[in-house]
């Protein structure tokens, strides 16, 4: 059953060391992937980058687009993480934030700076780690809400004023785990 409004706790913290050349998106959906894990939070991303893909809003409209700065740059950002659910879309990628059904859902705001400006968006495909040390220092930390799954769902109403289906996130209670004790 959905809510509007879930209590969970947190769980496991996964600390993980991304790569030189990784794709930070597709780097934060593995970890999501890779440990099963229903809902939670990217509590922190911090390091260097080789360029950022983002989307924002576009100056003096009211629209988001996306863009790509070119580094060296320094990312600090947060989100939170989930599932896609799509049915009926298939395994090929859709919307801006290219959603396949069956994987794991990825919001992140990011805040780069550069040494001609800072700039805040959600994170993209196409954002690589950089990195000039022998052993990378790039960051990322996720952790676990347990007791609640986060699911992204696309709208099957009308079209709205955005040109498509929209998307928002159903919050789902579940069933509490038995304890060892």
């Amino acid at each position: 059953m959905s809510e509007s409004e879930v209590v969970g706790h947190m769980g496991r913290v996964i600390v993980t060391r991304l790569e030189p050349n990784e794709d930070l998106l597709l780097a934060i959906g593995n970890i999501v992937k890779r440990h099963g894990i229903k809902a939670g939070v990217v509590l922190s991303i911090t390091g260097g980058l080789n360029k950022a893909v983002i989307q924002h809003f576009v100056e003096g409209q009211e629209q988001i687009g996306v863009i790509e700065l070119p580094g060296p740059l320094e990312a600090s950002g947060h989100g939170i993480v989930g599932w896609v659910e799509a049915p009926g879309t298939g395994k090929a990628p859709f919307g801006v934030g290219r959603y396949i059904d069956g994987e794991p859902y990825v919001h992140v705001h990011i805040t780069l700076t550069s040494a001609h400006q800072t700039i805040c968006g959600h994170l993209m495909e196409g954002t690589t780690i950089r990195s000039k040390h022998r052993v990378s220092h790039f960051t990322v930390m996720v952790a676990e809400v347990e007791g609640a799954a986060l699911n992204m769902k696309v709208d099957a109403g009308e079209e709205n004023e955005y040109k498509g289906r929209g998307v928002y996130h159903e919050l789902v209670k579940l069933p509490a785990l038995p304890s060892n004790g």
